[in-house]
């Protein structure tokens, strides 16, 4: 998946039967001293490795543990080996291996050592919830099985009061939505979706694999064993103390958003052409450009719908518009008629019913996305005429085939898109996509292209690299446009997975992360270093095709903020360059740590523009 959508439209339970990345780490020679660590700083750096598992990994959910004790002692060791002779500078890479060895820690019974790992990583996070939250209910869990007794008449009453006290004490200013988010997620765990997930997904890759598959695939049977072994028997009392937490807090957050925003007056501008790189857009919401846009479908060759087809989804379309707005009022914790009919639909999903829900969710997700990012870059802006360039990338459960022959067609593609926003003079494209090479290594994995997992790596990445020397070169030849890409949302660097565009510096492209309306750091957000402001995307109103309003979140919906500051300062100040309106952007930002809010409310005064 290349956008950066609907993370909380698309549950937990689904998402973690997905098949995972398959960056895995390098065996290293025992015990070196700190000075003798291999400093790893991109994740292309990074050797791969695979284990032979015993059959699929839908049926490794409840086989017996012997059978996956050689393998998990494997992987085991292998991370061990990692941790202390790697010096992995990213803290999302460092901190997901330490997780897996918790979750291997717990899966062998040893609730003690899984509980100082669990401990370890919490004291790593950056982000402040993060720090106070991180694995705080596993924890708890784990003290409630060394205590024992009965499950009904001793664990989980100890275990509600254990999780009533220590969520009770946080500040809930700071861990609110973090809460939300977890009860949303445990409200909508069965083990239909996940067996039905891994049929979908990890066991037709492990076919195609003969069964020696990558790490993350490993680990991520082990999650789905202790999910339903550890998890599942307290959710519904791990859900009460938190829906009581969140009725005793109904205080919103201090908005320091809204009062940045800035509306032009009807008079005095320039009109200013938009572009929405996306996948696909209803331009005739908008003021449309003389040229609305141009479209490719998922084989990258042009078409014509600029609004993504819903193709077979279609007779389905009202009702996954209502899980689209339901899913946000669950993220929310809001009791809502589309929050129940979603929790109603995944709840009584049946295994063979996954696939079809998951593919028709990636497919409202995509028919959804441009248009509500072009709802928030114009919006206030009435000189903003849009264009678009709609990339149909497929919904289906299996990844396609990536090839240098492939990788030729998106090149060119992102030449023509390029060229097309030059050719109706767009001043500023966002961009709320991304991806990396890791993509491609499941790709290639998934259909068992190349003889070892290396051999995979380096074909990935030479497929990746010709499509970001491509994108590179596209920016590099229209100088006169401002991008704007949107960071990613899976709280890692960017950098450090070789994101592009986000990953990209260069002087006409800026990058953005996320924040709620307090101006607090999203806890999807992805950072680094080039990730150099921060805006509002955190439940943002905009249009879906059609013009009907819903609510999304994810860096997608932060940086058509900066997009839009861009646009509003070329409609009154057409003279001014992306340089200049970049400048202007990082100036008037206001720093808070590794946040870099905009405030364009300021930019437009540094600007000498009122606002």
């Amino acid at each position: 998946m290349r956008l950066s959508i609907l993370a909380a439209a698309i549950p937990v339970a689904l998402a973690a039967a997905s098949l995972p990345a398959l960056a895995e780490l390098p065996t290293a020679p025992m015990n070196p001293t700190i000075q003798d660590k291999k400093v790893i700083t991109s994740s292309d750096q990074l050797p791969r490795r695979q284990y032979q598992i015993p059959k699929a990994p839908s049926e490794l959910i409840d086989a017996p543990k012997a059978e996956l004790e050689p393998v998990v002692n494997a992987l085991d060791k292998d991370l061990k080996t990692d941790l202390e002779t790697l010096d992995i500078q990213d803290r999302a890479a460092r901190t997901g291996m330490m997780n897996a060895r918790a979750q291997i820690a717990i899966f062998r019974g040893d609730y003690v050592g899984a509980q100082a790992i669990l401990r370890d990583i919490r004291s790593q996070q950056e982000k402040a919830a993060d720090k106070i939250t991180s694995g705080v209910s596993m924890e708890n869990i784990l003290t409630t099985r060394i205590k024992g007794g009965d499950l009904a008449t001793v664990q989980r009453p100890f275990l509600k009061d254990a999780l009533a006290h220590a969520y009770g004490g946080m500040p809930f200013a700071v861990v609110g939505d973090n809460l939300k988010g977890a009860k949303g997620s445990l409200e909508v765990l069965t083990k239909n979706v996940v067996v039905g997930g891994f049929r979908t997904s990890l066991d037709p890759a492990a076919k195609n694999l003969n069964n020696n598959v990558p790490a993350n695939m490993v680990v991520a049977i082990v999650n789905a064993r202790n999910t339903f072994d550890h998890v599942a028997p307290f959710r519904d009392d791990i859900v009460a103390v938190l829906q009581d937490v969140i009725d005793r807090n109904k205080v919103a957050k201090v908005d320091v958003w809204t009062q940045r925003l800035v509306t032009l007056p009807p008079t005095g501008g320039k009109p200013v052409v938009v572009g929405i790189w996306d996948s696909g857009t209803d331009v005739k919401l908008f003021h449309a450009a003389k040229l609305p846009g141009i479209a490719f479908d998922q084989d990258m060759n042009q078409t014509t719908a600029l609004v993504r087809p819903m193709g077979a989804a279609e007779p389905r379309l009202p009702e996954l518009k209502q899980y689209v707005k339901g899913s946000m009022d669950l993220r929310a914790a809001i009791d809502s008629e589309d929050a129940r009919a979603i929790k109603k639909k995944i709840t009584t999903l049946k295994p063979d019913e996954v696939k079809q829900f998951s593919e028709d969710l990636g497919a409202v997700g995509m028919w959804v996305h441009g248009t509500h990012v072009a709802g928030i870059a114009v919006d206030g802006n009435p000189y903003a005429e849009v264009t678009a360039v709609a990339m149909h990338w497929s919904n289906a459960a299996e990844p396609q085939l990536v090839s240098m022959e492939t990788a030729k067609k998106t090149a060119a593609a992102y030449k023509a898109a390029v060229e097309h926003f030059k050719k109706t003079g767009t001043r500023v494209v966002n961009m709320s996509w991304r991806y990396g090479p890791g993509a491609y290594e499941g790709s290639l994995a998934y259909h068992n292209v190349g003889k070892t997992p290396e051999e995979r790596k380096q074909m990935a990445l030479q497929i990746f690299n010709y499509e970001k020397d491509a994108l590179e070169a596209a920016f590099k030849s229209a100088p006169g446009i401002l991008f704007v890409a949107g960071s990613g949302n899976e709280d890692n660097s960017a950098d450090f997975s070789t994101y592009i565009p986000a990953g990209l510096q260069l002087p006409n492209l800026i990058t953005a992360g996320a924040v709620d309306q307090s101006g607090t750091e999203t806890n999807f957000s992805t950072f680094g270093k080039t990730v150099v402001v921060h805006a509002n995307g955190f439940e943002v109103v905009s249009f879906m095709p059609g013009g009907e309003k819903t609510k999304l979140s994810g860096t997608s919906m932060a940086s058509p903020q900066v997009a839009n500051l861009a646009a509003k300062l070329f409609a009154m100040k057409p003279e001014l360059t992306p340089e200049q309106v970049k400048a202007l952007i990082l100036q008037g930002a206001d720093k808070n740590g590794r946040v870099n809010l905009i405030n364009p409310v300021k930019t437009m005064q540094l600007a000498g523009m009122k606002s």
